[in-house]
């Protein structure tokens, strides 16, 4: 009444199932006169593409205004990422990220934002723990053998969870 949109947003939208999807495309069809009561904006991992593509969402991708696909970043918007994150905590330069370091987050990630944030959040605790000042490719790379490492135990163990009793 007040000329005033409502949005709604909806991260993570890949995980919604088909039929919350048709929900809010529903949710779509109020308006109030000629203007639509909310809007919504969904954000998804490139899943969400293949559930928008599917045959049943036809009604759906008709009402959608815009989309866009975020690749993945090259090496320097993966620097200039790392260092713009760093500088809204107050980073001032220390530690150091040399430029072989940059290289190796990047290789590691494939210029992929979460896996960047993943990687550099736990390098930036082992150089806490450690009390480095410097970052290279070597402590990049310690780093992801690590995660690696982890990953590979979490999914044995999962494995083994999955494994029918043998008793």
């Amino acid at each position: 009444a007040a000329g005033k949109r409502a949005l709604l947003i909806v991260d993570e939208a890949q995980n919604l199932a088909p039929r919350a999807v048709e929900e809010l495309r529903m949710l779509s069809n109020f308006q109030l006169g000629e203007h639509a009561l909310l809007q919504s904006f969904l954000v998804g991992q490139p899943e969400f593409r293949d559930t928008i593509q599917s045959p049943h969402m036809q009604q759906l991708r008709q009402r959608v205004i815009a989309s866009y696909h975020l690749g993945p970043m090259d090496v320097a918007e993966t620097e200039a990422y790392i260092e713009h994150r760093l500088k809204h905590v107050g980073w001032r330069g220390s530690p150091v990220f040399q430029s072989d370091a940059h290289e190796a987050i990047f290789k590691a990630t494939e210029g992929v934002p979460r896996r960047i944030n993943t990687l550099c959040d736990r390098l930036m605790l082992a150089g806490f723990l450690t009390g480095a000042t410097s970052f290279s490719a070597k402590d990049v790379n310690e780093v992801v053998s690590e995660i690696r490492d982890e990953a590979g135990d979490a999914a044995a163990a999962a494995a083994v969870a999955r494994a029918p009793d043998s008793r």
